[in-house]
């Protein structure tokens, strides 16, 4: 089924009243320049339950590491998670949380890999999954091969801006092509020095608002030992972020490595980040598929752009404020010569009145002559 566009116009203007009467152009136009950046709404699928919709359309789905929540249930659906299904709600426990939800792990993966998938699916989902690969690249290869041609990969990953990964730097292609070089099954202190100096809180609301939190490292009393000691070796796999994803980067990357070669996914979908939530959607693609960008993704105007943009339009409504002052000048002076006309008219209205009025009232055999005139006339035509 087509996915609905990364812009839907009609569904971005219903969601604001404000952009109700802007043509579809001025709407996309608004949504790049200020928009995106405000978390709007730009289409349905970028909320993942809407998204799941055409998942659970599929013939069969493999979800990824759906710990004590599944996204998606029924009898076409499987699971896959690094722990068995008793670790799992030993897990589910530890963490505080309700167990009763808990599924049945079909495919149990401790060192990541696919190598136990007997089978192919038409769809895969993973929810906050793919930023804690070691070696992505391998990743997104494992999920290729045990989909279906032309199957799609449903993703929902966290935005770092609005997570406790705010403080950390985009991923660059640079470290993800090191890790598929070095087969990592691991991660590296890095990640977890990453997590020790700058990890933030995790409330989106308070990101969106923009208050981000103190970083750990501002309180520590002793930064050395704080920072390196207990850091996990890298011949044990140990649970954290290794990537940090925007939307923006995701495509990029994502695109970037389907240029190279190192995937036969395309990008079908990026959804934008939705104001006070951390999350933004993204569907992947198996095979040869010529996606139109314009319904792929959207990219923000560049901050430049905008500029450019405001004051274009403040030259713009300037001059259109100038044409409007010189036209209601015309206007002014239109009116007062049609009231001087207006004047005029009214005197000399005025005038023949009066003069007709000394016609009517006239005893003189010479100026009464053409009313007789007309009266014999008119006494002929009733004869």
């Amino acid at each position: 089924m087509p996915l609905p566009h990364a812009f839907v116009p009609d569904f971005y203007k219903g969601n604001y009243a404000d952009l109700a009467r802007l043509s579809d152009e001025d709407a996309l136009e608004h949504y790049r320049a200020e928009g995106i950046a405000s978390g709007h709404f730009a289409s349905p699928a970028a909320e993942r339950g809407y998204l799941l919709s055409f998942a659970r359309a599929e013939g069969s789905i493999l979800e990824i590491g759906p710990f004590h929540a599944p996204s998606l249930v029924g009898d076409n659906v499987r699971y896959m998670d690094v722990l068995t299904s008793e670790e799992l709600i030993e897990a589910v426990k530890q963490a505080g949380h309700d167990t009763s939800n808990v599924p049945k792990i079909h495919y149990v993966a401790p060192k990541g890999g696919f190598d136990m998938v007997d089978r192919t699916f038409s769809a895969v989902f993973s929810g906050h999954c793919i930023e804690h690969q070691p070696d992505l690249v391998r990743h997104f290869q494992g999920v290729s091969s045990i989909l279906d041609d032309d199957g799609r990969y449903y993703i929902a990953c966290p935005d770092r801006r609005y997570c406790f990964d705010h403080y950390i730097p985009e991923t660059a292609v640079v470290d993800i092509l090191a890790a598929y070089h070095q087969k990592r099954k691991f991660h590296q202190p890095r990640s977890f020095i990453a997590q020790r100096l700058h990890r933030a809180h995790n409330d989106p609301d308070r990101h969106w608002s923009g208050d981000h939190g103190v970083q750990p490292y501002e309180g520590y009393k002793n930064p050395e030992r704080e920072i390196f000691e207990g850091l996990p070796s890298e011949d044990t796999y140990h649970d954290t972020h290794a990537w940090q994803f925007t939307p923006s980067s995701f495509f990029q990357i994502m695109t970037f490595l389907r240029e190279v070669g190192l995937t036969d996914f395309v990008v079908e979908r990026v959804y934008h980040t939705r104001s006070g939530t951390q999350e933004f959607t993204a569907v992947l693609r198996k095979g040869q598929h010529v996606i139109d960008k314009n319904e792929a993704f959207i990219e923000p105007m560049p901050l430049r752009d905008y500029v450019v943009l405001l004051k274009n339009r403040k030259s713009h409504s300037e001059s259109e404020l100038t044409n409007l002052r010189s036209e209601n000048s015309r206007s002014e002076i239109e009116i007062v010569n049609l009231k001087k006309a207006q004047s005029n008219a009214e005197t000399e209205i005025s005038r023949l009145r009066s003069e007709l009025n000394k016609v009517y009232s006239s005893r003189s055999w010479t100026m009464t002559r053409l009313l007789r005139t007309v009266a014999s006339h008119l006494g002929m035509s009733r004869t």
